[in-house]
């Protein structure tokens, strides 16, 4: 009995130990194609649905509702546009994803980080006037440590549409009207988030915006039809996008409009023809947001199924909240209207950027505070340097600048004399206006009390209102030197 036991043990030790490996995707010595692999043979097609899907989280900011939150998010979602910066809540949002879906497949964070997180630099446009790709380089390497430590591992950046005319309201966000200032800065800017490779620890994934020709705004209008011919795609708008794919950047995203009469979003042959089968790029697109639906409005389609259908199909392979994919793409399978093995390929192109972030190695982030986060010492003398860099003397006559030791009175004119939120400028979204030095502060601390500063306002930012100019008029007369600070509201 004692010789039968023994030989059953021994039988079963094989099997054991097949069942005590960890499964291959979860082995980071594999390759990120085996894993990759690996995983797509084990999900179910409701699983790989969710992971075509991004939500939103933290819309609703009151505290008391962050709990309900996290419990009606489903543990198998691909991304979530993360709208706090609490790594502790992100590691908590990760950690229902590792350990209450079935896989354990973390979420992919994303967020618009444009020009800084909480360190807020010159926004894009301004950036181009530095010529300084490489300071740039610098400048979104630390976005991106900032970035990882609040919890985000994908930008929304850097949009390389190039646009021309100055009505448009997103033109702040991009490098300007030529397309190689835009293929420089753009792939700058991609060096910078990604590092040298995505799984270093503070490297984030970058996002090409807006595939393609949403910057061919005309009169200044936004989501409009543009009237694009294959000489001027080429020549002009794909050459900073074709730049950056061959610079490694990790996804795109598609553009809002119609171009020539086929949407962006629907577009296969920007979306596949070129950025697939001929760039050969890897890692996937996400819609903008809600721009599935907009198919719609846009005449393409007839309701959300046929929107869902028609990108998915033309090489959209990430739904951003209008959540067409989650009601409809099971049902397009299950009607033989999509394979399988499209699914499959939408899928796997997201894993591999999840894979090669390392967020199946380590899904969760450090948990320090935002004094250890924020607002560190060379990263406010980086941005500093790069605002230096960015501004354009256009004239100095009778070489007034600098500024003599004669001059003993300087009058500061203009609504952004002493505005704080404006000077973060556009799409600083956790920019903290309390962290902004006013130029009235900036003048006071370079002359101290050898130069007397008289402020006027003068103005606001918008409407029709004179009162302030006779005040204004008088405090410039007054003075030595006149500095007027005007601009927009951010």
């Amino acid at each position: 009995m004692r010789k039968l036991l023994f030989l059953f043990v021994s039988a079963l030790l094989p099997w054991l130990s097949v069942r005590s490996q960890k499964p291959v995707y979860k082995d980071a010595g594999q390759p990120v194609e085996t894993r990759v692999k690996d995983l797509l043979n084990r999900m179910t097609l409701h699983e790989k649905v969710l992971q075509l899907n991004q939500y939103t989280f933290g819309e609703n900011d009151n505290p008391n509702n962050i709990g309900t939150e996290v419990k009606n998010l489903p543990a198998e979602i691909g991304s979530l546009i993360y709208l706090h910066t609490d790594p502790k809540l992100r590691n908590r949002i990760q950690r229902k994803a590792m350990e209450e879906s079935r896989l354990g497949i973390p979420i992919l964070f994303g967020f618009d980080v444009i020009h800084g997180l909480r360190t807020v630099y010159p926004i894009s446009l301004a950036q181009a006037c530095s010529f300084n790709p490489d300071l740039v380089t610098q400048a979104c390497g630390m976005a991106a440590k900032e970035s990882v430590l609040s919890g985000i591992d994908w930008t929304f950046s850097p949009m390389i549409d190039v646009a021309r005319d100055p009505r448009w309201g997103r033109i702040s966000e991009c490098y300007g009207e030529d397309p190689y200032l835009n293929t420089v800065f753009g792939v700058a800017s991609v060096k910078g988030y990604q590092g040298e490779k995505l799984s270093d620890p503070y490297s984030i994934a970058a996002c090409l915006k807006h595939y393609v020709g949403y910057g061919v705004s005309e009169g200044g209008r936004d989501y409009r039809y543009t009237d694009i011919s294959p000489q001027a795609l080429w020549e002009t708008y794909l050459p900073p996008y074709e730049a950056c794919v061959k610079a490694g950047a990790a996804t795109l995203m598609s553009s809002f409009n119609d171009i020539s009469g086929v949407p962006a979003t629907s577009n296969h042959y920007i979306l596949t023809e070129i950025l697939k089968n001929k760039w050969q790029h890897d890692g996937f697109v996400v819609s903008d947001w809600n721009a599935i639906e907009q198919l719609i409005y846009q005449g393409v389609a007839k309701d959300r199924k046929e929107a869902a259908y028609k990108a998915f199909h033309a090489g959209v392979e990430m739904d951003m909240r209008d959540n067409v994919y989650y009601e409809y793409l099971e049902q397009l399978v299950a009607e033989e209207k999509i394979e399988i093995s499209q699914i499959d390929d939408a899928v796997a192109r997201i894993l591999r950027v999840k894979f090669r972030l390392g967020l199946f190695d380590e899904p969760y982030t450090k948990e320090l505070t935002e004094q250890e986060r924020y607002l560190q010492k060379e990263d406010i003398a980086l941005a500093a340097r790069l605002a230096e860099e960015s501004m354009m003397l256009l004239k100095n006559e009778k070489n007034l600048l600098p500024l003599s030791s004669t001059v003993k009175r300087v009058a500061l004119i203009g609504p952004m004399v002493k505005d704080r939120s404006d000077l973060l400028g556009a799409w600083a979204f956790k920019g903290q206006a309390e962290d902004v030095e006013t130029i009235y502060e900036g003048m006071q601390k370079e002359f101290g009390d050898k130069v007397r500063l008289d402020y006027e306002q003068g103005c606001s930012l918008d409407g029709n209102d004179e009162s302030g100019f006779s005040a204004a008029l008088k405090t410039a007369e007054a003075s030595d030197v006149v500095v007027v600070c005007l601009g927009e509201s951010k």
